[in-house]
């Protein structure tokens, strides 16, 4: 054969090896995600607070994916009324082959002992029949700490005391989790923000009113990586969720207030999108409120999934902001 046929068969032959070596390393990673995505009986992850409008994006996202989610907020708050019109808006929507999504509140505040405690034992009541501990805790209550001294009080108890009192709280049931499946038991804390995340406070930050802001991130550093060291040994993983991209204040920010509500996205709704985002409409008395809980893309979710699934979850992650594709979905939510 002349040289140009050798050379036509070769790039045949080359072009077929990388598509079986595509397509092995695709059923590879199919093993692995199989292998690891937790059972039906350890699927519980506890968010503590979605009254901040990230825990509710996260609580929302999940509770999509199939985990059976449990949502700390405040009695009657927003936070549960939007969970709450999530849950009913997509379990109306559902076909009646599928399982619904598995959302559950109960009042929980990390700066309160009590309701601490009132949580711990009602998470255990909400647990499948044999099903022991819960596969992951996401703290996402605190405050974004800006306000001068007058708050940081309150802000170092929310967020850093916090922080203590949940893994103090909760570290039984994850530990129970651990004991039953090798990679359950993990707890995660939201790391450091666009506004504090640098060594010195003085090139992002406006004085003493961003202090308080500084000071409880770089405190909830510091707590996780004392607390990776001491729970390591129940077999418990403490993972930080860094969010470079994004301020303290967006961060622990309640869903916001839409102000057109009856206008429509702009993005149009297609079968292959995933929820990036929650946008709640709550009937108030004589208006109609709607309230968005969007923070993080949908990039920026899957990272927090990987890091509940992965057989090592690594200490840290990145929840890096991306634009949001054109074919990204934004659910509706209504609450009677």
């Amino acid at each position: 054969m002349d040289p140009l046929t050798w050379l036509s068969l070769g790039l045949q032959l080359a072009a077929l090896c990388s598509i079986v070596g595509a397509l092995l390393l695709y059923l590879l990673r199919k093993v692995r995600v199989a292998e690891v995505t937790p059972v039906e009986s350890a699927k519980t992850v506890l968010v503590t607070s979605v009254d901040t409008a990230l825990g509710l994006q996260i609580a929302t996202y999940l509770s999509g994916r199939g985990w059976r989610v449990i949502a700390g907020c405040r009695g009657g708050g927003l936070g549960s009324r939007l969970a709450e019109s999530w849950l009913a808006a997509h379990s109306a929507d559902l076909p009646e082959d599928q399982p619904p999504p598995r959302l559950v509140c109960l009042e929980l505040d990390v700066a309160r002992e009590d309701l601490l405690d009132e949580a711990a034992r009602a998470t255990a009541q909400h647990l499948p029949a044999g099903e022991r501990g819960v596969w992951a805790v996401i703290n996402t209550a605190g405050s974004g700490g800006r306000g001068g001294a007058a708050c940081w009080e309150a802000v170092l108890r929310g967020n850093v005391l916090g922080a203590l009192r949940v893994a103090r709280t909760f570290a039984p049931l994850l530990a129970a989790a651990a004991a039953s499946h090798p990679h359950a038991g993990r707890l995660f804390y939201i790391g450091l923000t666009s506004d504090t995340a640098c060594e010195t406070t003085n090139t992002t930050c406006d004085g003493e009113a961003a202090a308080g802001a500084a000071a409880a991130r770089w405190g909830v550093w510091g707590a996780a990586r004392a607390l990776r060291a001491s729970l390591r040994a129940r077999g418990l993983n403490v993972v930080m969720l860094h969010a470079p991209d994004i301020a303290a204040a967006e961060v622990y920010a309640p869903p916001a207030q839409i102000v057109a509500p009856s206008q429509p996205s702009s993005r149009p709704d297609t079968p292959s999108s995933e929820s990036s985002a929650s946008t709640c409409a709550v009937a108030m008395p004589g208006e109609a409120a709607e309230y968005s809980a969007k923070v993080l893309p949908t990039s920026a979710l899957k990272v927090l999934e990987d890091a509940l699934t992965t057989p090592s979850p690594k200490d840290a992650y990145y929840l890096k902001m991306k634009p949001d594709t054109w074919f990204t979905r934004v659910p509706s939510l209504r609450v009677a």
